[in-house]
């Protein structure tokens, strides 16, 4: 049996040289763990924030919905 632990740390960084420091510190943190687990590795990625969902109305009453079928045979 295989199996897959994930220790994940979310960090807010202001720039490039603090996000270096930071993965300085997880890499040293790194070097402990592969003392027990030698293929452990490290994956450090940007993480963007979602853009809000757009709102969707709904149709009016009447209006269909919106498919070419429900005017045939108007």
């Amino acid at each position: 049996m295989k199996l897959w632990g994930q220790i994940s740390v979310e960090l807010n960084v202001e720039d490039f040289v603090e996000a270096a420091d930071h993965q300085k510190r997880l890499e040293d943190m790194l070097r402990l763990v592969r003392a027990s687990y030698p293929e452990a590795t490290l994956a450090m990625r940007e993480r963007r924030q979602r853009r809000p969902t757009p709102v969707v109305r709904a149709r009016p009453p009447g209006l269909g919905t919106g498919r070419l079928n429900d005017y045939a045979e108007r």
